[in-house]
């Protein structure tokens, strides 16, 4: 069986100049300045990893974003791959809305990247530079809490705690979180806040002198 360039059937990537590729007309995903800087910084540090496509006549069907981000770090040439000859102008507009839409539906497992972004967060990689913020990562998250009715002066079983911290903290802390809410010890029956879990348990390592 012929599996074409590089193992996958029927892909032939060809690496073309920038300037002859066509930026598509009717693309019906726009791209902001946030995300661009996202795509150009992946693009910095790892390469382009997977091809644009593009049509017979070099117009970009899915990549545009990624076009549009190597020509800002002045790349001259970008891997393309071409969409079957025999595609009607239809099929190929239904591909380019799929190619867009399909990756939104996926839904992100939030302690599996929690702890990921521990992780290469203390290896050096900084996530904002690909688009994720603290709400994304859910870093200071706040769940809802439903308190209970109390007689005057009773103290309830939930309690919120605020405290201001030096943007260098803030990383510091960060960091530690996500670190902690991937620990297997961390007891989350009496708290559904993974985050509040996730501080006491560092407390914990300190009041025990472990620390």
């Amino acid at each position: 069986m012929d599996f074409g360039y590089d193992g996958v059937m029927g892909l032939k990537i060809e690496a073309l100049p920038i300037d002859t590729l066509i930026p598509d007309p009717t693309n019906a995903r726009k791209h902001s300045d946030e995300n661009l800087q996202a795509i150009a910084q992946s693009l910095k540090q790892f390469g382009q990893r997977k091809p644009i496509v593009i049509t017979a006549d070099d117009i970009v069907v899915a990549g545009n974003g990624t076009m549009q981000a190597a020509k800002g770090l002045g790349w001259d040439v970008i891997d393309t791959v071409r969409v079957p000859a025999d595609w009607s102008t239809a099929k190929v507009k239904a591909f380019a809305l799929a190619d867009n839409r399909v990756a939104e539906l996926a839904e992100w497992d939030a302690d599996v990247l929690m702890a990921q972004a521990g992780e290469l967060t203390a290896d050096g990689f900084q996530l904002e530079d690909f688009g994720f913020t603290d709400v994304d990562l859910g870093v200071f998250d706040v769940q809802e809490v439903q308190p209970p009715e109390l007689d005057s002066g009773d103290k309830g079983d939930v309690e919120q705690i605020t405290f201001q911290l030096h943007t260098e903290q803030a990383d510091l802390v960060r960091q530690a979180i996500a670190s902690a809410r991937s620990n297997e010890d961390i007891d989350s029956e009496l708290n559904s806040n993974s985050n509040g879990n996730a501080i006491a348990f560092i407390c914990g390592w300190y009041t025990d002198g472990r620390v």
